[in-house]
């Protein structure tokens, strides 16, 4: 009975590494151009890469170290500071929002900044959780957004 026990908690955990250990597929809604697929694809491949206040990645990042260093990837230029990239592109509404677009927050007087997956995703740094997607509509990130911003 013991010898059974221990095969179903092999089998068990077997699956629960193989099945909790993959990565989550990332929706895009739309056709997008082979720079914004790239950031896309560069940005969902950091998922679960820890916060760190400051940092600019591959190994840990802050919300707009990892935006500057997603979009350096693709050979995109952008400032290091959620301040600084707020400054770039131009102003979006939420109809006009495609994969790669920016996403704003202003979170207890702090600017927060995202990548947009498809109209309702996006993938950020998040302080509680790493690299992570959230959804924009939900109430909290609703609360606080401040804009969206086209770069490419």
């Amino acid at each position: 009975m013991r010898a059974f026990f221990g095969r179903v908690l092999v089998v068990f955990l077997f699956l629960t590494i193989i099945f909790g250990c993959a990565p989550k597929k990332v929706r895009i809604y739309e056709s997008t151009s082979d720079v914004r697929n790239d950031i896309i694809q560069t940005s969902a491949s950091f998922m679960g890469k820890p916060y760190k206040s400051g940092a600019k990645g591959p190994d840990a990042f802050d919300c707009s170290g990892f935006v500057y260093y997603v979009f350096r990837q693709s050979r995109v230029a952008l400032p290091v500071t959620a301040e600084g990239i707020l400054k770039m592109g131009y102003q979006i509404s939420r109809d006009g929002v495609r994969p790669g677009d920016l996403v704003f927050f202003k979170i207890s007087k702090e600017l927060h900044v995202g990548i947009m997956l498809n109209n309702g995703e996006f993938i950020h740094a998040s302080k509680s959780r790493g690299v992570a997607v959230d959804d924009v509509d939900s109430s909290y990130w609703r609360r606080n957004l401040l804009s969206f911003r086209a770069v490419l």
